[in-house]
Parts: C-alpha cells; sequence; structure tokens
C-alpha cells in the first residue's frame, strides 16, 4: 500500500506517515540463511503463496519478496518512517532484516528500524500475548507510532 501511495499518490492531500511490518511474511525463490532448505517444505510455502494472492504475484514479486525490487523503486516508498520487527526463531527474519538493510541501502529518504525479539517464533505475540517479551515488543510500536525513537531500539 505504501509502495502504491508512493507511486501514485492519496487523495486529499493524505499520507502515510510511517507503517509497522510486524513479523512480516516475506518470501523468495532462493533461500536466505535461516529459512528452511527441504524442497518439500519450501514447494508447500510457494503453493500456499499462490493461493493466498490467487495466483498474481510469483514468489519473487516484491509483494512478498521486497528485497527482490528495483533499486530506484525503494525511493518511492511512500511514507517517511518504517518499524520491522523480527523474532530470532523465525525462518522468515532474515528477509525482514534484509527488508531494513536494502531500505536503508536504498537512498530512500526515511528512517528504517528493526526491532528483534530474541529465543521467539514468528508472531509468537499472538499466541502468547500476555508475555513480557510480547509486551515490550508492544511498547516498541507504541513508540514508534509516537515517534519516541529511543524506545523502539532493541
Amino acid at each position: 500500500m505504501a509502495m502504491r501511495a508512493g507511486r501514485e499518490g492519496l487523495d486529499g492531500g493524505a499520507a502515510i506517515r510511517g507503517i509497522a511490518l510486524l513479523d512480516p511474511y516475506f518470501w523468495g525463490k532462493r533461500p536466505v540463511p535461516s529459512e528452511t532448505q527441504d524442497p518439500a517444505e519450501r514447494r508447500w510455502r510457494d503453493r500456499t503463496w499462490s493461493f493466498v494472492c490467487a495466483g498474481k504475484y510469483g514468489v519473487d514479486d516484491p509483494v512478498i519478496n521486497p528485497v527482490a525490487m528495483a533499486g530506484d523503486e525503494w525511493r518511492r516508498l511512500g511514507c517517511a518512517r518504517v518499524l520491522v520487527t523480527v523474532a530470532g526463531l523465525d525462518m522468515l527474519s532474515a528477509r525482514g532484516r534484509a527488508y531494513v538493510a536494502a531500505l536503508g541501502a536504498s537512498g530512500w529518504g526515511g528512517e528504517a528500524r528493526l526491532y528483534e525479539t530474541p529465543g521467539e517464533g514468528h508472531v509468537y505475540f499472538l499466541s502468547k500475548p500476555d508475555g513480557e517479551k510480547a509486551a515490550k515488543e508492544m511498547e516498541a510500536v507504541v513508540a514508534f507510532i509516537n515517534g519516541n525513537r529511543s524506545l523502539v531500539d532493541s
């Protein structure tokens, strides 16, 4: 949505100030460190993605693999701030980290932040919403929304 807003603009002068991606589900054809190498598991994830998007986007489309995006496209991101959270035991975490690094190296003029929770798996905060780590992550998200940079750093 923020990429589209950057390319096309928003009606009525509206603006997206920032986006928060909580344990994003990024994927791609070639495995990166932390992802499974198992061909059957990778085929299952590829098929799942095809089902989710009704076959409209392949697994290397920037919608699911944003690090496959051309360098100049990153500069069109229609917001000034991005927060990406990842969980240390999540096999999808490497692409979340890569997303933040790609934003920083792209020439995009905004601020990209990474918040990592060690010792947890993908979207752990949904199954343990009352846990200390989930509360700390929520504090970081709220701090990001409120513009308090110091509380976002993990």
